[in-house]
């Protein structure tokens, strides 16, 4: 019998080459590509950053069932950053080594001060649905936005309690825990008001958790005869405050900002928040065809309704993937958004500013009967 000789050494060699190529060419494939949302899952700014959650988780089932990004599976890892500037900048720091391509958040002003610079620092394009500080306005980076600066809505509300209102004198109560956005929304409100020929007659801070400062805060405030009292805070805290305003006897209009909107502030403030306005980045009662699609897919995915954190959220990741099908890099992803003007997002078109902030319209809501609608 004819002994097999040895295989030459160079061919082992190139089998083993071609096997391991092999290998790690099925690895690419399987390989996943991974987002991260950085937002607040516990403490006292929950609903905020549960809503945006559930808004990013659902964007990346959509993508997934369509095909994922570039074929390949998107993973979300998402973060808490318990709305506070250590574990916010920890939890980047999470998200970064796990080698996100982006991160969809962070959900409050505070937050995105405090991480925006880090963004900067390791190039990873950071998108927040919902932040609105003017500390960030006008600056061409890794952080981009898909909602309003403080300085138009402001405006647009001053303008509303002012010109038709009537109210000359108001009053304001705001946190102090997220001032990055309370105190750049009262100072662009009231310089506004004041330019209408109203007057800012109180402004009180609180902090949020500390309930000493709430009762001292009220009783400032209503000292000062206001027609009018603005809440820059919460959803809980709003809540909590528009109840003392109204045990203290104060039946005039109650303003806050989209911060508060949120299903928190109907379900702890019951009657006492009934009629409170603001504006709103999205309409509830829109029955735009894609809206009303996602609406119902929503609801049924999670039980509850998709406030404007959510809507935001989802439509935030899938701008970031859409950019992210060619090439799912960091690097590409920014480069992309830098060069967005526009995007069609769940409620239509929404333009963006050279420097990657947006411009999109409001709406002037209401609470009646526990239920958010519009107030024109």
């Amino acid at each position: 019998m004819q002994r097999l000789g040895r295989t030459p050494g160079w061919l082992v060699a190139v089998l083993v080459l071609a096997v391991s190529v092999a290998l790690v060419g099925c690895a690419q494939e399987r390989e996943s590509v991974l987002i991260g949302y950085l937002g607040g899952l516990s403490g006292r700014t929950t609903d905020l950053g549960i809503a945006g959650r559930d808004g990013v988780l659902l964007a990346v089932e959509d993508v997934n069932a369509a095909g994922g990004v570039d074929g390949r599976e998107v993973t979300l890892m998402s973060v808490d950053d318990a709305q506070d500037a250590t574990a916010a900048a920890e939890g980047f720091g999470e998200l970064d080594r796990a080698g996100a391509i982006a991160i969809i958040g962070p959900m409050t002003s505070a937050m995105a001060v405090a991480v925006a610079p880090l963004a900067d620092r390791v190039g990873i394009p950071l998108v927040s649905p919902t932040t609105s500080t003017d500390e960030l306005t006008g600056i061409s980076d890794a952080f981009f936005r898909l909602y309003p600066d403080n300085s138009s809505a402001a405006k647009q509300l001053a303008a509303v309690v002012r010109e038709e209102l009537g109210h000359s004198r108001v009053s304001m109560i705001y946190d102090f825990s997220n001032r990055s956005h309370t105190e750049t929304w009262a100072r662009n409100f009231g310089s506004e008001f004041e330019r209408l020929g109203g007057s800012m007659v109180a402004s009180e801070a609180i902090v949020s958790g500390q309930l000493d400062t709430y009762d001292s805060a009220v009783a400032a405030a209503l000292a000062a005869q206001p027609e009018c009292l603005f809440v820059l805070a919460g959803a809980l805290d709003t809540a909590r405050l528009a109840s003392l305003l109204r045990a203290s006897g104060f039946d005039g209009h109650i303003i806050m900002s989209e911060w508060s909107a949120t299903e928190v502030v109907i379900g702890y403030g019951g009657r006492a928040v009934e009629d409170l306005l603001f504006l709103n980045t999205v309409d509830r009662q829109s029955q735009a065809e894609r809206y009303v699609d996602f609406a119902r897919r929503f609801r049924d995915r999670f039980g509850h309704e998709p406030g404007f954190a959510s809507v935001h959220a989802y439509d935030a990741t899938m701008l970031v993937l859409s950019h992210a099908q060619d090439s799912p890099t960091r690097e590409a992803v920014i480069r992309a958004l830098g060069d967005t003007r526009s995007y069609s997002g769940v409620q239509g078109e929404v333009q963006f500013d050279e420097s990657g902030d947006v411009v999109r319209a409001y709406y002037l809501m209401t609470i009646r009967d526990g239920e958010f609608v519009r107030a024109d």
